[in-house]
C-alpha cells in the first residue's frame, strides 16, 4: 500500500496533544496513552500536566508552553520531537473562552481569544510540519458547534472557532497527499471551563438544566466522548481531510 494512505499504527505512535492538562486534551491524552501512544503533553500549567503525565506514564512529556505566543510554540514543539524522535499525530486541543458582551470585548480580550484559539493552533501545526511530513501524519484541531452558529456574549469565540475551521481546510488542502487535517466541534461539554461559565451563574444548576435542554440530546458531552471523535479523525477515518465532524448532540442541526 501507497505510504500516503496507509494507517497510522496507534502502538508507539507519537502524539502531541496541546491544552493537555484538562477537559478535552486531558481525555485526549489518557485514550491515545491507554492505547499505546507515546505523548507529548503542551499546556500552560506545570503541575497540572505532570498530574496527567502520572496518571499515563510510559514515554510521556509535560511541556509548558503559551500557544500564542509564537516562540514558545517553537521550543515546546521542538522539545517534544526530539523527545518522541518524530510526530505523528498533533492534536490542537488548548482553546479559552471569555463571555462578555461585545461592547465589552477590549482589543485585549479579543486578541486573547483569537490567539490562542487560532493562531495557536497555526503556530503548533506549522510548526509540526517537518515531523508530520516525515511520518505521514495528521492534524485534528478541535473547533465548535459554535463555528457555524452564533451565540450572545461569544463573539470573539465564534470568531476563533470559524477560523480553526477554516484553518483545517487551507491546510487540508495544501498539505495533501502527505498529511490529512481535519476537525473535530464539539457542542456543550461537561469541562472546567463550561463548570467555571456555569458558576458566574446567580443560579448555577438552572444555567446547567437550560444548557442541557439547549440540546437536543438533553446533555452534555462527557470529554471522553470528544476523545474518541478525535482518535477517530486520527487514527481510523484515513480517507477523511478538510473534515470538519460536528459531535455536538445535535445542537446545528436545529
Amino acid at each position: 500500500m501507497d505510504r500516503r494512505s496507509a494507517k497510522i499504527q496507534i502502538e508507539g505512535a507519537r502524539v502531541l496533544i496541546t491544552g493537555a492538562s484538562s477537559g478535552v486534551g486531558e481525555a485526549t491524552a489518557r485514550l491515545f496513552s491507554a492505547r499505546g501512544a507515546n505523548v507529548a503533553l503542551l499546556g500552560r500549567h506545570v503541575s497540572d500536566l505532570e498530574r496527567v503525565q502520572s496518571l499515563i506514564g510510559g514515554t510521556s512529556i509535560a511541556l509548558s508552553v503559551d500557544v500564542s505566543d509564537e516562540e514558545s510554540v517553537k521550543t515546546a514543539v521542538q522539545r517534544a520531537g526530539s523527545h518522541l524522535d518524530g510526530l505523528d499525530v498533533v492534536v490542537n486541543a488548548a482553546g479559552i473562552a471569555a463571555p462578555a458582551k461585545v461592547e465589552l470585548i477590549t482589543g485585549d480580550a479579543w486578541r486573547s481569544v483569537i490567539d490562542t484559539n487560532l493562531s495557536g493552533a497555526f503556530y503548533v501545526s506549522r510548526e509540526a510540519i517537518p515531523h508530520l511530513r516525515e511520518s505521514g501524519g495528521c492534524i485534528v484541531n478541535v473547533a465548535s458547534d459554535l463555528a457555524t452558529m452564533g451565540a450572545a456574549g461569544l463573539v470573539h469565540y465564534c470568531a476563533s472557532k470559524a477560523g480553526v475551521v477554516g484553518l483545517t481546510r487551507g491546510l487540508a488542502a495544501e498539505l495533501a497527499p502527505r498529511i490529512r487535517v481535519n476537525a473535530v466541534c464539539p457542542g456543550p461539554i461537561d469541562t472546567p471551563m463550561m463548570q467555571r461559565a456555569l458558576n458566574e451563574s446567580p443560579d448555577p444548576g438552572r444555567a446547567l438544566r437550560e444548557k442541557e435542554l439547549s440540546v437536543p440530546l438533553e446533555r452534555l458531552a462527557s470529554p471522553e466522548e470528544i476523545a474518541k471523535s478525535i482518535y477517530f479523525l486520527a487514527i481510523d477515518g484515513t480517507f477523511a481531510t478538510g473534515a470538519a465532524l460536528s459531535v455536538d448532540g445535535g445542537t446545528s442541526a436545529i
